[in-house]
């Protein structure tokens, strides 16, 4: 019992560290930038931004939201926060790449950004630039690489083969 407890409490810890523990939204201001990963899109603070596998299909309303998908961290937005921008900003995005874009987050009531026509968000483990953490996260989450459409794919199974 103690033992669960204590590592009950390290999560939480760990949880309640991190810079998106309680935000369902992020503010953005998204640019590429060459990574160890390629040449990424990154948002505020350099970190990594995501796109999701079940917005592929049907990006309006974007699937991960903070009243559905409850599971044991949370909301999906509490561990994916939507990369959120104004239209001021989104002028300028779309004069310097027209895949840039937004869709309207009914949720949060605010203008979320999209590449590709696909909404993005930020994983609330990344903390700091060059964290990539959240690529291929339940075979269902990708890191935006310039001029690609999203790879899914099982992080840990790419890296197991690359160990042979």
């Amino acid at each position: 019992m103690k033992k669960t407890l204590i590592h009950t409490s390290l999560l939480l810890l760990s949880i309640s560290s991190s810079a998106f523990a309680h935000n369902l939204e992020y503010p953005t201001e998204p640019t590429f930038k060459m990574t160890p990963k390629g040449n990424l899109l990154v948002g505020k603070d350099d970190l990594a931004l995501y796109t999701f596998k079940k917005d592929v299909n049907s990006p309006i309303p974007p699937k991960c939201t903070n009243m559905k998908d409850k599971g044991p961290l949370g909301s999906c937005l509490a561990r994916w926060p939507a990369a959120i921008v104004t239209i001021k900003e989104m002028k300028q995005l779309i004069l310097q790449d027209p895949k840039f874009g937004a869709v309207y987050n009914n949720e949060l009531n605010k203008l979320q950004l999209t590449y590709s026509g696909l909404p993005t968000y930020y994983w609330f483990k990344d903390t700091e630039k060059n964290n990539f953490s959240g690529d291929g996260v339940g075979n269902a989450w990708s890191l935006i690489l310039k001029d690609m459409p999203p790879t899914m794919f099982d992080g840990l199974a790419k890296n197991t083969a690359k160990s042979k």
